[in-house]
């Protein structure tokens, strides 16, 4: 991953540690795993919530088993003579399919109902892999436009899924409207939980991403790094016509 000084050896303890609003992450994520995790299990150890710990803490050592082979994971992904758009198309979704099939593993391990779309894998797959993959498309045009960094990758994939799992998946539940205000103190969490489908697969591709930016440097407004939550809608209305027709 390419941190603000444009290396590829990046300075992890500034990329995550670097700025306040840096250091206000990592600590809210210390004190999800350290504080908040083992008082909920404490209390209510059901098995939807034991499912979701361990369906996040395999995210959480995804994420860091990806930065510790990133080198390796670089070169197999160099190896593919496709565009930097296309690699992180066919990563990002494949880290879809990993994040949903290990939900649906830690479901079925545990008992629990309704933390996966659906206790089926493929009926599971149908329903979620439209966003997923409208999502990725969309972020490589974000990328063209706007160079990141780890740390931004990191909190947008945050943003995307409060879009997704959050608002809309909070709506097709039928939760109360005061359910809704919690939830972007979920978007730590919410960046572990896609930090397989955005900011991994980023960062198995970013060199193209480097010989792309020094060819055509990015100079897009901030505004593109929305652009991703577009396809909520047309999903949106995707989603509805699969629950009813299946």
């Amino acid at each position: 991953m390419v941190a603000e000084g444009g290396s590829s050896d990046v300075n992890w303890k500034a990329t995550l540690w670097g700025s306040w609003p840096r250091r206000l992450y990592v600590l809210l994520i210390v004190i999800y795993a350290m504080v908040l995790t083992p008082v909920a299990l404490f209390y209510s150890r059901s098995p939807e919530n034991v499912t979701q710990f361990a369906a996040v803490s395999t995210c959480v050592a995804t994420l860091f088993v990806g930065l510790w082979r990133r080198a390796q994971i670089q070169k197999i992904w160099a190896g593919l003579d496709w565009s930097a758009s296309k690699k992180l198309f066919l990563a990002g979704g494949l880290g879809a399919i990993y994040v949903e099939t290990e939900y649906e593993i830690w479901q079925h391990v545990f008992g629990a109902n309704g933390v996966a779309a659906s206790p089926n894998l493929l009926i599971d797959l149908i329903e979620t892999m439209p966003w997923y993959l409208l999502m990725v498309g969309f972020l490589t045009v974000t990328l063209r436009h706007r160079q990141a960094t780890l740390f931004q990758l990191l909190l947008l994939g945050g943003a995307y899924e409060l879009m997704a799992d959050g608002i809309l998946g909070s709506i097709l539940a039928g939760k109360p409207a005061v359910d809704f205000l919690g939830l972007p103190f979920a978007i730590p969490i919410f960046t572990l939980v896609y930090s397989p489908i955005v900011a991994l697969p980023a960062l198995a591709v970013w060199p193209a991403y480097q010989r792309l930016w020094s060819t055509k440097p990015p100079d897009g407004s901030r505004l593109w790094w929305f652009f991703p939550c577009l396809p909520i809608i047309p999903y949106a209305a995707i989603l509805i016509v699969l629950l009813f027709a299946l």
